[in-house]
């Protein structure tokens, strides 16, 4: 089971990132619709991180080796969408910043997305 997670969060971590660095703006559209939302944008917002998040935390129980790694990721995710949920005017004011910088951060963070889905595949892959 530990090894299918860590397959399903390299999978997930790759196709993001590589959506993120092909297609900015639709990345920068769909935050957008999102913070159109007003209130409900922590909801929404918490709701692209914490599938993985809370599949992760509960599935994926490595406290040692290269498998922290997954952990550890999964369990970012449960507190960023944690932070999302129990303020909406923080998650307004990461999406307002996200906006004005436009399509290049989501570009940066698809490079960046990229190599540690790689890694994880590693993990997952490896011996």
């Amino acid at each position: 089971m530990i090894e299918a997670v860590e397959r399903l969060a390299a999978f997930v971590l790759f196709l993001t990132g590589l959506s993120h660095l092909v297609a900015p703006r639709a990345w920068l559209h769909l935050f957008g619709r999102i913070r159109a939302q007003e209130d409900a944008a922590g909801i929404l917002l918490a709701a692209v991180h914490a599938p993985l998040g809370l599949l992760i935390a509960a599935m994926h129980p490595v406290w040692s080796g290269a498998g922290l790694l997954v952990t550890l990721i999964g369990w970012a995710l449960l507190l960023k969408s944690l932070a999302y949920l129990l303020s909406p005017a923080h998650a307004v004011r990461v999406l307002d910043a996200s906006l004005a910088a436009g399509e290049r951060p989501f570009r940066l963070g698809g490079l960046l997305l990229l190599p540690i889905a790689a890694l994880v595949a590693w993990i997952a892959l490896a011996p």
